[in-house]
C-alpha cells in the first residue's frame, strides 16, 4: 500500500521536517513524541523509536536511511497488529521547479486474512492523516 501527497514546499524543507527518524510524533497529529528504545540515536541504522498510545507500546526499528535520496525505511516486530514482515518507507522527491514535493509513505507486509481489513485500514489511516497534516503545515 502506498499513500502519497504533493506538498507545496521544496523537498529540502519537507525533509527537514520529516527526515529525523525520531521526529515523527512532532509532525504527525495522532502520534505522540517517541522515546529512544535502545542506545542508538539519530538516524543510525538499528535505532529504535518507541511510541506509547492507547495502551499500546510500539517499537519501530530504522532499517535503511538515505539523507541524499530523502528516504528512510523502518520495521516493527512480527506479530505487531497481526503484521509479519512489516517494512514502511517514507520518501520525499522534488517535483517541480516551483518548489513542490512529492511525499509517499509506502508499506509491505504479510497478514492473515481475518485481520487484513482492520489492520490495513489502521495503517492507511495513520499514513493519510500524517501526510494531510504535513501538507497543511506547508500550505499558504
Amino acid at each position: 500500500m502506498t499513500v502519497s501527497t504533493v506538498v507545496e514546499a521544496p523537498a529540502e524543507q519537507v525533509w527537514d521536517v520529516i527526515g529525523n527518524y525520531h521526529a515523527l510524533g512532532d509532525w504527525h497529529p495522532h502520534l505522540p513524541p517517541s522515546t529512544l528504545g535502545n542506545e542508538l540515536t539519530g538516524n543510525t541504522i538499528g535505532t529504535v523509536r518507541v511510541f506509547e498510545f492507547d495502551g499500546i507500546v510500539l517499537h519501530e526499528t530504522l532499517v535503511a536511511y538515505d539523507g541524499e535520496a530523502r528516504s528512510y525505511t523502518y520495521s516493527f516486530p512480527d506479530g505487531t497488529f497481526h503484521f509479519d514482515g512489516y517494512r514502511a518507507t517514507l520518501r520525499v522527491t522534488p517535483v517541480t521547479e516551483l518548489g513542490a514535493s512529492f511525499v509517499e509513505w509506502s508499506v509491505t507486509y504479510d497478514i492473515e486474512a481475518e485481520h487484513r481489513k482492520e489492520s490495513t485500514e489502521r495503517v492507511h489511516g495513520v499514513f493519510t492523516v500524517g501526510l494531510a497534516a504535513l501538507r497543511e503545515q506547508f500550505a499558504g
